[in-house]
């Protein structure tokens, strides 16, 4: 049987870095009222405020308590409770929601279910040292923790 092989040069945009692609990240923010599509507007979203409803989902798609969401947002619990249906969070607010919810969806990629992820997020991380996920993901260095962590596990490193 003959081979036949094509040699082609690869070119830089063969290369893909996987990250969770924009379309399953907006779902957990916006109603189908709401148009986004790409980075650029989402970063319009946040600047501008996400909506309160963007809380609602994320609480409904996740296993995060109210709490645990509020820790990571930087508010009380109460004052979540105190936003109504047609207020928006800040922009810090909205940045972290939005960091939550990609490291989430990276999370669901790479482990697979809800459930998992769910229990990946709180159970102690010898590599975090000794810290649940979730608790760290209040601070900018430790989403970067958290995320360097799923792609160890993504490649093998790190279970």
């Amino acid at each position: 049987m003959k081979s036949v092989f094509h040699s082609r040069k690869l070119n830089i945009a063969d290369l893909a870095v996987k990250k969770p692609a924009e379309e399953s990240i907006i779902p957990f923010f916006f109603s189908g009222s709401e148009v986004v599509s790409g980075d650029g507007d989402i970063i319009d979203h946040i600047r501008d405020g996400l909506p309160k409803q963007a809380i609602d989902n994320v609480l409904e798609k996740t296993g995060v308590s109210k709490t645990q969401l509020s820790n990571i947002l930087h508010i009380s619990t109460r004052q979540l409770n105190r936003y109504e249906k047609d207020d928006r969070l800040s922009p810090e607010q909205s940045n972290f929601l939005y960091e939550f919810t990609r490291i989430y969806v990276r999370a669901l990629d790479i482990l697979g279910d809800a459930e998992t992820v769910t229990k990946w997020l709180m159970r102690p991380n010898m590599a975090l040292g000794d810290k649940q996920p979730i608790d760290l993901l209040d601070t900018g260095e430790g989403l970067r923790m958290v995320d360097d962590l799923l792609a160890q596990i993504e490649y093998g490193f790190y279970s």
